[in-house]
């Protein structure tokens, strides 16, 4: 494994939350449970306009890989990285998301970092 996402993973399982991401694929839920820090948005972004009801989230790809949520890999786009049309659970409130960077290393998926609004 990466020591990037063993990293990552580590300090998740320590100090962070279960979160339910899903993405909704012919009216079905695709939810898969991961792990996350979930945020308040910082008082910069507040002053750039992001909206007090938005969170940044960060995540690892391990459980997405790992489960294959939502399908398998596609060369043309990484299906594995939360898009605009995709939500997640967190703390029970249902939450859209408004934008999901991924970070690759080595062209390795190693982390999310995603906003999410609601």
């Amino acid at each position: 494994m990466n020591q990037h996402i063993a990293d990552l993973d580590a300090a998740l399982a320590e100090d962070g939350e279960d979160v339910i991401l899903r993405r909704i694929t012919a009216g079905v839920n695709n939810d898969i449970i991961v792990r996350a820090f979930v945020r308040a948005v910082s008082p910069e972004q507040l002053m750039a306009g992001v909206s007090q009801d938005n969170s940044n989230v960060i995540i690892s790809p391990t459980e997405i890989i790992d489960n294959g949520w939502p399908g398998t890999f596609s060369a043309i786009t990484d299906v594995r990285v939360p898009t605009t049309n995709d939500w997640m659970v967190i703390a029970g409130r249902v939450r859209k998301i408004g934008f999901a960077a991924p970070i690759y290393v080595s062209g390795e998926l190693v982390r999310m970092d995603i906003r999410v609004t609601g």
